[in-house]
């Protein structure tokens, strides 16, 4: 019998002809779908589609990426993971690509979140357990979006809970505790609910490293001029914001939430419109030192000084709350108004 030998290669064109085979046609488009806002904490997810020439398309392989994992998270499948606020001004994109393309989409997030961390103050008992220092914060879903009066309510895995009210159309949509007891409120899973127009918001952080600390103010000052307080020192590494107060009880002792009786503000280092309210007895900074201009309605006479680091900014939406939020309160000295 004789055979013909066919050349390797037309053999090989022959053989993926009888399977189907041969190049894939090359992508000309990508499509991706999903929502440009979305809830803290709620499913969601993007949809990639990869197109030829004639439209038709693809079963190619789609890479995901995010330009905020710490925000918004995606894997490879596309499923998102929404943990924070975005910044006022700085939204995630999220990218898919495959075969040359890509395409993007902007995407800002609403709803609840919540960060906890630890808080230490440097006239703590030597090797006591550092403290909790818990946030909450609330975006509505457009920023025209009304604000209902409503509870924050937090929940700690050693089962103590924490509430705070919400005012209706309160600018300042957050609220913080400094709680010492690290017994009541355990390293573990924190949960914050919040009702607002009938829709309830939950989401959950983590606290699994409770020995991660913020350091203190070093060789933290402070020195009066009339009215005026003067806060120095150095920040320490890791904060990016600093609340300096002056009271008559330590920043530990109380809440820095919920509504004010009349009158006890300086006794709570209540944070206070600054140039507004005749009882400012707080400033926001980021550098040291800071000056605050004590309210003419506080009353002479001596007060503790204080200068809290925070690893964040809870005065402005304008940044992304971390995750696990470290604060520490350092001291200043004794000063007197007169």
């Amino acid at each position: 019998m004789s055979r013909v030998l066919l050349p390797v290669a037309l053999l090989l064109t022959a053989v993926l002809s009888a399977c189907g085979g041969g190049t894939a046609p090359p992508a000309a488009a990508l499509e991706l779908n999903g929502a440009t806002s979305l809830s803290v904490g709620a499913p969601s997810s993007l949809t990639a589609v990869v197109r030829d020439s004639s439209g038709n398309a693809l079963n190619s392989a789609v890479t995901y990426t995010s330009s905020q994992p710490d925000v918004i998270a995606v894997d490879a499948r596309g499923n998102l993971t929404v943990k924070r606020l975005t910044a006022t001004d700085r939204p995630v994109e999220l990218t898919a690509s495959a075969g040359g393309k890509s395409a993007s989409l902007v995407v800002s997030t609403y709803g609840l979140e919540l960060a906890v961390g630890t808080y230490v103050w440097n006239l703590q008992a030597a090797g006591a357990a550092p403290g909790r220092f818990i946030v909450v914060r609330y975006r509505p879903e457009s920023a025209a979006g009304e604000i209902q009066a409503s509870t924050y309510t937090v929940s700690a895995p050693g089962g103590e809970s924490l509430s705070c009210s919400l005012s209706q159309n309160a600018i300042e949509r957050a609220c913080w505790w400094a709680e010492t007891d690290a017994t009541k409120y355990p390293a573990g899973e924190y949960r914050a609910s919040l009702v607002q127009n009938g829709v309830t918001y939950e989401t959950t952080a983590s606290l699994p490293d409770p020995e991660a600390v913020l350091g203190f103010v070093n060789g933290a000052t402070a020195s009066t001029s009339g009215r005026e307080v003067t806060f120095a020192g150095e920040v320490p590494a890791q904060a990016g914001w600093l609340y300096a107060y002056v009271s008559k009880r330590r920043l530990e002792t109380s809440s820095l939430a919920g509504p004010r009786p009349s009158g006890s503000a300086v006794l709570r280092g209540q944070e206070l419109n600054q140039g507004t309210d005749p009882l400012n007895v707080s400033v926001y900074a980021t550098t040291l030192p800071t000056t605050l201009k004590v309210g003419s309605a506080v009353p002479a006479g001596n007060y503790e000084s204080w200068i809290t680091a925070m690893s964040g900014n809870l005065s402005s939406f304008n940044e992304v709350l971390p995750e696990q939020f470290n604060v520490s309160a350092t001291f200043g000295g004794t000063i007197t108004l007169r």
